[in-house]
C-alpha cells in the first residue's frame, strides 16, 4: 500500500505495539529509527487517533458513570478527543518542526520530526483509566498521561533533531506556549 508518500508503509501492529512500548520508555534508538523510517509514518499518525481516542472515551465513561450522560453523549465525547488530538498534533509538530528548523536551523524533514513526535504520545493510552467512577483517581491518570506524553516528546525530538536536553526543552516549553496562545483565540461559547 503507498500513501501520499512514495514509501510502502508498514502496517505490522505487533510492530506498532513494539515501537509504542519502547517510546513510552523514551528509548532513543527507536526515535532515531522512527525519525528514518517512512515506512512508519501511518503508525505514527494511527496512533494519535487512538490516543485521541483513549482520552474522548476516558472522559466519556467518566461522565457516564459520575454524571450519567447519555451514549450519545459518549460518543460525542470520543469523537471530540479523537478530533481534537489530530489537530493538536498536528499543530504542535508543525509548531515544533518550525522552531527546530527556523530557530535552531537543524534540517529536517517535517515526517522525519513528526513520526517520533507523534510516537511519543504511546503514553496516552491510560487515558482509557481516565474512565474511573472516582474523581480524584481520574484526575491523577490525566495528569499523570499528560506529564510523561510531555516528558517523551522531549526525547523525542531531543532524538530526533540532534539536540541537547536544554534546546529541546526550550522546543517544549515554545511550543507549549503556542498552542495556549492558540487555545486563548478560540472561543468557548
Amino acid at each position: 500500500m503507498t500513501w501520499p508518500f512514495a514509501t510502502r508503509q508498514d502496517l505490522n501492529l505487533k510492530r506498532m505495539i513494539s515501537r509504542m512500548s519502547k517510546a513510552a520508555r523514551l528509548d532513543s534508538d527507536t526515535f532515531r529509527e522512527l525519525r528514518d523510517d517512512a515506512s512508519t509514518t501511518v503508525q505514527s499518525v494511527s496512533l494519535v487517533a487512538i490516543i485521541g481516542l483513549c482520552y474522548g472515551a476516558g472522559l466519556g465513561f467518566f461522565g457516564f458513570f459520575v454524571a450519567g450522560i447519555s451514549v450519545l453523549d459518549i460518543f460525542t465525547i470520543i469523537l471530540i478527543g479523537l478530533l481534537s488530538a489530530v489537530i493538536i498534533a498536528f499543530v504542535w509538530s508543525g509548531t515544533t518542526f518550525l522552531i527546530v528548523t527556523r530557530l535552531f536551523r537543524r534540517t529536517i524533514d517535517y515526517w522525519g520530526l513528526a513520526r517520533p513526535f507523534f510516537f511519543s504520545w504511546a503514553p496516552g493510552l491510560l487515558f482509557i483509566l481516565m474512565s474511573s467512577p472516582i474523581p480524584i483517581i481520574s484526575e491523577i491518570i490525566g495528569a499523570a498521561g499528560t506529564a510523561w506524553i510531555g516528558v517523551a516528546s522531549v526525547f523525542a525530538v531531543k532524538n530526533a533533531a540532534g539536540f541537547s536536553t536544554q534546546q529541546s526543552m526550550l522546543t517544549f516549553i515554545i511550543g507549549v506556549l503556542v498552542l495556549i496562545f492558540i487555545r486563548s483565540l478560540i472561543p468557548l461559547s
